[in-house]
């Protein structure tokens, strides 16, 4: 199996619940992991036109830390995972996590982040469907969708 990192992205940037951080920049360092087949055939004939894109990804990654703020770290891994899936349908799978390097935790001396996977059309992962109203549903790989009653 083949994958892709793009490692260490550093932004300063203002994400963050509190007035201050949505003011004074802050380090935030994102990692993202993506799974592709296109990568085997990449490998295979050394061309870059089979290559996926990274360039891409980055400039997915730039634009979602740096144009818009974000209150949440966990909203940030979910739309850079969603909407690289969405820009490249070879992706089979994405793994992000986005860190705060000096979160406002009195006392705290560590960094908080946060992990979120997407799967793309190329998946074979396992769907969960969650229904509020009365059941909880399970999509497995082979498309049968297997009910259990909400306790």
């Amino acid at each position: 199996m083949f994958y892709l990192n793009l490692n260490n992205m550093e932004f300063m940037t203002c994400h963050g619940i509190l007035a201050e951080e949505k003011v004074t920049p802050q380090k935030f360092i994102v990692d993202v992991r993506i799974e592709t087949d296109q990568i085997v055939t990449a490998a295979s004939t050394d061309n870059i036109n089979d290559a996926l894109n990274y360039v891409g990804v980055y400039e997915i990654i730039h634009d979602i830390m740096m144009n818009k703020q974000w209150d949440l770290i966990e909203t940030i891994a979910m739309k850079i995972s969603t909407t690289v899936v969405e820009k490249y349908e070879t992706i089979i799978s994405i793994d992000t996590k986005v860190t705060k390097v000096n979160p406002p935790i009195e006392g705290f001396s560590g960094t908080v982040s946060c992990e979120y996977s997407a799967f793309g059309a190329e998946s074979e992962e396992d769907e969960f469907i969650y229904d509020l109203e009365d059941e909880f549903e399970y999509e497995d790989h082979d498309g049968n969708i297997i009910s259990f009653p909400r306790l």
